[in-house]
């Protein structure tokens, strides 16, 4: 259903928010659709952590919505929509597999 909402265009280009010298820690925001990472920092936000969004969890991009819109993120199975400044402070460690598909 979100892919029907906010499209599913495949991102191709580097991440601006990234210095590429930078190679083991990356934002939420700057992960490719249905590549995989794990938390190593949260902003201090209230509702994320009741949200799963805590260090140590896997967390893959799942949509990226056209126009600065949410991303959808997917975190112990549960999608959630997070505004791109939020992501953009969760900090991932390093960068893992492709996400397994949820059949």
């Amino acid at each position: 259903m979100f892919k029907m909402w906010f499209g599913r265009k495949q991102d191709t280009q580097e991440c601006p928010h990234r210095p590429p010298e930078c190679q083991n820690l990356r934002t939420l925001d700057c992960l490719q659709l249905d590549e995989e990472g794990e938390i190593d920092s949260i902003p201090d936000q209230a509702l994320l952590e009741p949200l799963g969004f805590r260090p140590g969890k896997k967390v893959c991009l799942r949509c990226r919505a056209r126009f600065g819109g949410p991303l959808v993120a997917e975190i112990e199975g549960r999608h959630t929509a997070l505004g791109r400044s939020v992501a953009r402070q969760i900090k991932l460690r390093k960068q893992l597999d492709l996400c397994p598909e949820n059949e």
